[in-house]
């Protein structure tokens, strides 16, 4: 019995040893990490920084956080923020945000209320720590601008991963419920006022590769370029308003090359808010109206359009007619 009790007491100074270690390298990591970025010229504050969670986590919580980044005006406040994870499993983070938070550009500022808002992420074991999967989770959802408009949506779920064998491939997929448009996009998108106010539904899924890995580096010094897209499905729906697309693109200096098959429902009332929003010139989507309208109705259903979106050379095509320049995809 003694021996069994002696045992018990070594390994529980051990593991009380072990948490004492890693909730200070998660300290000194995170602090770090901040550091660099105000070497940077970042602007970095909060008012505390610790570490609990004895003796199966490491919860990490910061409050009052501000993070500003000088070079793009890009600001993020928030009261708390947790990182979250166990003990034996260092590798995999659980970050948790607060019911509101601030978001600031040079040209607006944005406060975000959510009933809840939390992530998943998980790194490979390296100092690299290379991206091998993360989600989102959101519900609630309610932005306001200082602009004067209000946007926001019921629920969001999004997630990327790492695809198995490939060393900078991704797939990612995210579905949104009940969104709320706001009013400057209503203003640019719907003017005449004709649809309701919520998009019952936007998803996609799809497949991104890359010019290198999603990693720290990435983070901290350049994000890698997108050198192809395929995308699986998307679809969304606003009203009477329906669209699919799915298709495969190579993408050289952002701009991409290749085709997307489109099926779109009430396809003439898309066209005319394209040509609402600038996205669109009208002179284009006039003729794109004739051409499309006997595509359409070959079909049995003049309402209905199956057609090829191609890109090519920096310039957008529906079906055989050039309709604007070529959407830039790129990393954020």
């Amino acid at each position: 019995m003694r021996k069994l009790i002696t045992l018990i007491v070594v390994l529980g100074l051990g593991w009380s040893g072990y948490w004492f270690v890693g909730s200070q390298g998660h300290k000194t990591a995170m602090t770090k990490w901040l550091d660099d970025r105000r070497a940077e010229g970042w602007q970095v504050d909060y008012s505390d920084h610790v570490v609990r969670g004895f003796p199966n986590r490491f919860d990490t919580t910061f409050t009052d956080l501000q993070l500003t980044d000088p070079e793009t005006g890009l600001s993020w406040q928030a009261p708390f923020f947790q990182i979250l994870s166990l003990s034996y499993k260092p590798n995999h983070l659980i970050a948790v945000w607060p019911h509101e938070q601030t978001i600031a550009t040079p040209r607006e500022k944005f406060t975000l209320k959510t009933d809840d808002m939390r992530a998943s992420l998980k790194v490979k074991p390296s100092t690299a720590l290379a991206l091998d999967s993360a989600n989102v989770e959101m519900g609630g959802a309610v932005i306001t601008s200082t602009d004067g408009w209000t946007a926001g949506f019921d629920t969001l779920n999004a997630a990327i991963r790492n695809a198995p064998g490939t060393a900078s491939t991704y797939d990612v997929a995210a579905n949104i419920n009940q969104l709320l448009p706001g009013e400057r996009f209503r203003a640019i998108i719907d003017q005449g006022g004709t649809l309701p106010d919520q998009i019952e539904a936007l998803q996609f899924d799809l497949q991104a590769e890359l010019s290198g890995a999603l990693d720290r580096i990435a983070i901290e010094t350049q994000r890698p370029d997108v050198t192809a897209l395929t995308i699986r499905d998307l679809r969304g729906a606003w009203g009477e308003l329906e669209i699919r697309a799915k298709g495969d693109m190579t993408v050289e200096n952002a701009k991409p090359n290749g085709e997307v098959a489109i099926t779109a429902r009430n396809w003439r009332e898309m066209l005319a808010l394209a040509v609402q929003a600038g996205a669109i010139e009208a002179n284009a989507a006039s003729a794109a109206e004739f051409g499309l309208g006997l595509l359409a109705s070959s079909s049995g259903n003049a309402n209905a359009l199956d057609a090829t979106l191609s890109f090519s050379n920096g310039a957008t095509f529906l079906g055989p007619l050039p309709i604007g320049p070529a959407p830039a995809i790129r990393l954020p």
